[in-house]
């Protein structure tokens, strides 16, 4: 008889053997060997759970902490196609998972999954996120400067995309769940990646615009007699050895600078430079900067946006003591979630609450304590 996923058997006449085989679904000391006359019938019984996934942490995987040949889950967002080859032998699609703790670690399907994975990025329509759950899936070691990764371990594993199950409705919440916290770092370096230093705004609403001559009308109706850039920069964080990257709007920026985004454009003009792409050196004034930072983690986004920051040295000390208390009181919890990693501290910040401009940013639930730990960029 052909057994099913989530049904109940009987088993009689089988053998126990050390499970020891190369490849473990799961890490019992012994497994069931079917034999000639092994009967199997289906029986209905409740009390038996269904099976939970156990999902790697791609950290342990990365780090080489893992149980050699025992095949493990994994669940975690699509972050890059790296390779495919789709026709011909040795069919594999080779991409890049994040999980909630913001670590990438590589993964490759091969063959019937490598099929079912492409097919679902041909025909997928949405541009929001992919999320993947790969069942008894095999970790590869790592050799040399080829980091450990992951794959399909021939039919065993199940592959599930984007589908209302459980577990990844589950961890899309916790993933995409937006943080309001603080944290202390000093502005190391201006990240210029595939966005300029600034854009074009609407002077009345600041939202976007395309325009590049005015007069215009912006998306929300409001009319603008002249064209007026705000600024909009990544920097990279440093606190220790930790680091990441925040990113920083009009107002902060201007702050800091002592300069307006258009005031700084006229400057760079004037020196023969009309690339709004090219670092004007300006930017230059953010580094070295100590301060206390309050930020929205978006893990949607891959950034934590700047809603609030101070150089104010009495405010800078006592986050930071805020965050060495966190930390300490919630050392054991983070062992267990990785959602815990990010900079959060407690509620206590009156000199930025007072200043708030965005409803409801200024209430953080205690719950939301953890490690003053800045991720580690790559």
């Amino acid at each position: 008889m052909d057994l099913k996923e989530n049904c109940t058997y009987v088993m009689h006449n089988f053998k126990v053997l050390k499970n020891n085989g190369q490849y473990r679904v799961c890490d019992h000391q012994f497994k069931l060997v079917f034999i000639g006359v092994t009967v199997v019938r289906e029986c209905v019984l409740g009390d038996i759970p269904f099976r939970k996934y156990r999902f790697a942490r791609f950290a342990d995987v990365v780090a080489g902490q893992f149980e050699r040949g025992l095949l493990v889950d994994v669940i975690g967002v699509v972050e890059e196609v790296v390779f495919r080859q789709v026709s011909g032998k040795g069919r594999r699609v080779v991409f890049k998972l994040k999980d909630l703790s913001q670590q990438l670690l590589s993964c490759t399907l091969w063959d019937d999954y490598c099929l079912q994975f492409v097919k679902f990025l041909d025909d997928y329509k949405g541009d929001g996120p992919i999320t993947v759950l790969l069942s008894h899936c095999r970790i590869k070691e790592a050799q040399g400067s080829y980091p450990a990764s992951i794959n399909n371990s021939f039919k065993a594993s199940k592959l599930i995309i984007n589908q209302p199950v459980m577990e990844i409705q589950e961890f899309n919440e916790r993933y995409f769940f937006e943080i309001v916290c603080v944290t202390v770092g000093t502005i190391t370096r201006i990240v210029l990646d595939n966005h300029s230093w600034c854009y074009t705004a609407c002077i009345q609403c600041h939202k976007k615009s395309d325009a590049e001559m005015a007069p215009f009308t912006c998306a929300h109706g409001k009319h603008n007699k002249e064209v007026v850039l705000r600024y909009r920069l990544k920097v990279m964080i440093n606190e220790g050895n930790e680091s990441t990257k925040f990113l920083l709007w009009d107002r902060e920026c201007s702050q800091l600078i002592g300069q307006s985004a258009d005031a700084v454009n006229k400057l760079k003009i004037e020196d023969g430079d009309v690339d709004l792409n090219a670092s004007p050196q300006a930017l230059d004034k953010l580094l070295g900067h100590e301060l206390a930072f309050k930020i929205k983690v978006q893990p949607k986004f891959r950034n934590s946006a700047v809603l609030k920051c101070s150089a104010d040295s009495s405010l800078i000390n006592v986050v930071m003591d805020m965050l060495a208390d966190a930390e300490q009181s919630l050392s054991v919890i983070a062992d267990h979630d990785p959602l815990l990693g990010l900079p959060l501290t407690p509620t206590k910040r009156q000199a930025f609450q007072d200043c708030d401009d965005e409803p409801g940013i200024s209430q953080i639930s205690p719950a939301q304590l953890s490690s003053n730990k800045l991720k580690k960029h790559a």
